[in-house]
This record gives structure tokens, sequence and C-alpha cells, in this order.
């Protein structure tokens, strides 16, 4: 894939159906896809299908590999080993996704699942900590807007 606009036709399938039913925008999941995984070109996502940067907490039972990562402290980055969750395909990857977020209270406590827009969405991932970096919501409302991918929430 040479193109986000290339990216996003190979995901935006996935994308829409792993959203299905669950209150979450696809757009705003395509944005993360997008930003996190550097339009698939990243090694997490093209050698693990981990798209959207999520790390294997403890809880976490399944594959895992350890990579570098920036975080925010303070407002200042950091960088600093993180492990990250490993999957068998982009599929696992896209519905685990959602699963993460259904199951960790702090998403719905945040006000990720009654968000009416994709932008007030991105901003509820913030204040539930999906995200260091305070410009988050930022980076992906302008990539939702930049490509045109709210025609995928209808």
């Amino acid at each position: 894939m040479n193109t986000i606009t290339d990216f996003v036709l190979h995901v935006q399938g996935m994308a829409v159906s792993a959203c299905l039913n669950t209150k979450l925008f696809p757009s705003l999941m395509l944005a993360q896809a997008i930003l996190e995984s550097n339009s698939g070109k990243s090694k997490l996502s093209s050698m693990h299908y981990n798209y959207f940067g999520i790390k294997a907490g403890s809880g976490w039972k399944g594959k895992k590999v350890l990579y570098d990562t920036t975080e925010y402290v303070n407002g200042k980055p950091v960088k600093a080993p993180q492990y990250f969750r490993s999957y068998n395909s982009i599929e696992d990857g896209f519905t685990d996704r959602v699963r993460f977020l259904q199951v960790n209270k702090r998403y719905t406590t945040h006000g990720v699942f009654t968000a009416k827009t994709s932008e007030e969405q991105a901003w509820a991932f913030l204040k539930a900590g999906y995200a260091t970096d305070p410009s988050y919501p930022n980076k992906l409302i302008a990539i939702i807007n930049k490509y045109n991918l709210k025609k995928y929430d209808s």
C-alpha cells in the first residue's frame, strides 16, 4: 500500500464491520490505524497486526512483542520499551481493539460509548487514557477531516 488512501481502502471494511452495533465510529478507528501504524507501515502493524498501539498489560494472555514507544510524562515525550499485543491477522487486531475498549470500564466511564460524534469520541479516548499525547484527539480529528473518513460512519 503506497498511499494513505490505499491503506484506507484496504482496511475500511474491517473497521466498519468491527464497529457495527458498538457505538464506536469507524472514522475514528481508521484515523487511529493511520496514526498509530503509519498507515500500516510500522513494524508493529506489518509484522504483528497491531494497528492501534494496544499494549500487552498484565492481564493479556496472548502473544506480545517488545518495542520502544514514546509516552508523554508531564507534557514531555519520553522513550521507553513497552510490550504490545501481537495478533495473527489484521482482522484479529481490529476485533481486539473493540473488545479492549468494551472490557476496560474507563472507556465507558469517560464517554467513549456515549459520544455523539467522532470528534467527541476522540476527546473521550484522551480522557480515558488511551494515549498520553495531549494533542492526540486533534491529530485524529485532522486525519478524519483530511481523508473524509466520516463517510464510513453511516
